[in-house]
């Protein structure tokens, strides 16, 4: 955890969201509550409720609830421990991450690089020949496009076409290892996910840290049908859960979650 769950329990309790999402929203009171016009959709009567006493807000048209984190990370599009942060300073609640932000810093060459790497190997799914077995194949296993879209699943080509199109970006060949998406071997490059289908793995910050990969194809003789990345500088596999940082929210709201190994 990057931030102690008493210091988050804090500052959630002398909060005081209708200061904070007032900020915001015009609100007025109504009752023991305060309404206002919803910031997450196009409203034309208020519909935007904020309890003081229970510490929540909730949209009675759109759906939209949670309390003061989920609404500043939500309007704001920021990190969930950005929120936490945010909401904290304006409690006067200062609040320490065991040096988040500097590490941040120090390795945002490695979250650019797998940045990048991500968006080719969605392009690569989406608009190749390769891509589109690729597709027909996740299409077979019930993932349709939107799940597709939505964790941001891709395709890893043969060869060293990755490699090369980080080069165009300025990237350098000792990074891109170091990030884990490439190898060399006799002085030549390669993607180490080749010819496999792609599900990036993100941090509790939402940087895209790491890729599991999965072949399609009937594999070569002792290739491992799945391939996950190696430890690094920024990918330490004990500290990920998949798809945790676009749950969050939903998780602390229920206050609840499953968990499946697969």
């Amino acid at each position: 955890m990057l931030i102690p769950e008493a210091t988050i329990q804090k500052i959630k309790d002398e909060a005081e969201i209708t200061q904070i999402i007032g900020e915001f929203v015009k609100l007025e009171k109504s009752g023991a509550n305060y309404i206002g016009l919803c910031p997450f959709h196009d409203d034309k009567n208020p519909s935007l409720s904020v309890s003081p006493s229970k510490k929540i807000f909730k949209c009675f048209s759109c759906g939209a609830s949670g309390n003061v984190f989920s609404f500043v990370q939500n309007h704001r599009q920021i990190p969930f421990i950005e929120a936490v942060k945010y909401v904290g300073e304006k409690c006067g609640i200062p609040v320490e991450t065991g040096g988040t932000y500097e590490y941040s810093q120090k390795y945002e060459k490695y979250y650019k690089i797998l940045q990048t790497t991500t968006n080719f190997y969605e392009f690569y799914l989406k608009n190749t020949s390769e891509g589109q077995e690729a597709q027909e194949y996740l299409h077979k296993r019930n993932l349709n496009d939107k799940i597709i879209k939505r964790f941001r699943i891709g395709l890893a080509p043969n060869g060293d076409l990755l490699y090369q199109s980080l080069l165009k970006d300025q990237f350098q060949p000792l990074d891109m290892i170091e990030a884990g998406v490439v190898r060399s071997s006799s002085s030549q490059y390669y993607d180490v996910f080749r010819n496999r289908i792609i599900f990036p793995l993100d941090n509790l910050e939402g940087h895209i840290v790491g890729f599991s990969g999965r072949i399609f194809q009937n594999a070569k003789t002792g290739e491992p049908k799945y391939l996950n990345s190696s430890e690094n500088v920024v990918f330490q596999k004990g500290s990920i859960c998949y798809n945790y940082y676009d749950s969050q929210n939903e998780i602390r709201q229920k206050d609840h979650v499953y968990l499946f190994e697969g």
